[in-house]
């Protein structure tokens, strides 16, 4: 036992560290890492508020990597128009996770299971209509409006379930930038959005210091993932596994949308 976890519980909670390090090393399998997560967390004791406080800390350590690599091709004053709205979301959905008892907002857990299996789903509808919805978005810049709608969006996808890839895309993407600039841009954001984020959970008291430990020792196999991850963008044809991930976040999605809604 370590820390009150079988080893199976650990194995589990390394394979989804391991997932999502996949992600950060370019392997789109990141935003299964989490409803799976949700899914099985040991015990089932505050599940999907715990899963979604142990995989912050890990976030920000991988985003400290990220904006090392890119630091000189990131575009800050890109991320300006984000800043306002970033906050409000944050600010909002930090409410959200709040204990039942302590605010008329706050969600149950069975809830942020629907909406973290919500979002699951809205992620596979995006990589299906990404094409369509992109180029809708065409030629739009940054901006205030579009900025803070995207910010606010971003803050309350990203703290709730750690989602906002998607939301990133769509601001970004149509902007024109070169590969690097985007990559270093989008990583910024995501740093600055962590950031912020870890103010809710610690007033909420759910970086708790036995939470902070499990980080700590799941923490090697975060590069083990982003290796991983890279190895696979770079040996593996997209075609081979992208509808294989869709497949997996669907029924993993759709697994806790039934839960929560207590279907099965």
């Amino acid at each position: 036992m370590i820390l009150g976890y079988t080893t199976w519980d650990m194995i589990w909670l390394a394979l989804s560290v391991f997932l999502l390090g996949m992600g950060k090393g370019g392997f789109p399998i990141g935003p299964v890492a989490l409803p799976l997560l949700v899914l099985l967390w040991p015990g089932h004791n505050g599940g999907p508020r715990q899963a979604v406080a142990f995989m912050l800390p890990l976030l920000c350590a991988m985003d400290i990597v990220a904006v090392g690599l890119y630091r000189k091709h990131i575009q800050w004053h890109r991320l300006i128009p984000l800043i306002p709205g970033t906050i409000a979301g944050v600010a909002l959905a930090g409410i959200m996770l709040s204990s039942p008892e302590h605010s008329g907002l706050a969600l149950s857990n069975q809830a942020l299971r629907l909406i973290i299996g919500l979002i699951g789903l809205g992620f596979v509808l995006y990589r299906i209509l990404r094409r369509r919805l992109l180029a809708r978005l065409s030629g739009r810049t940054s901006g205030g409006a579009r900025g803070l709608i995207f910010g606010a969006a971003a803050g309350v996808a990203s703290t709730i379930a750690h989602a906002a890839g998607p939301l990133a895309q769509m601001y970004f993407l149509p902007q024109g930038m070169k590969k690097f600039s985007l990559a270093g841009t989008i990583a910024a954001f995501f740093f600055g959005l962590n950031l912020i984020k870890l103010v809710p959970f610690i007033v909420n008291r759910q970086l708790t210091a036995h939470v902070l430990m499990l980080d700590l020792i799941v923490l090697p196999v975060v590069p083990l993932g982003v290796l991983a991850g890279y190895g696979m963008v770079r040996w593996c044809r997209e075609d081979w596994y992208i509808p294989f991930l869709y497949v997996v976040l669907t029924v993993t999605s759709l697994t806790l949308v039934g839960r929560a809604a207590e279907l099965f």
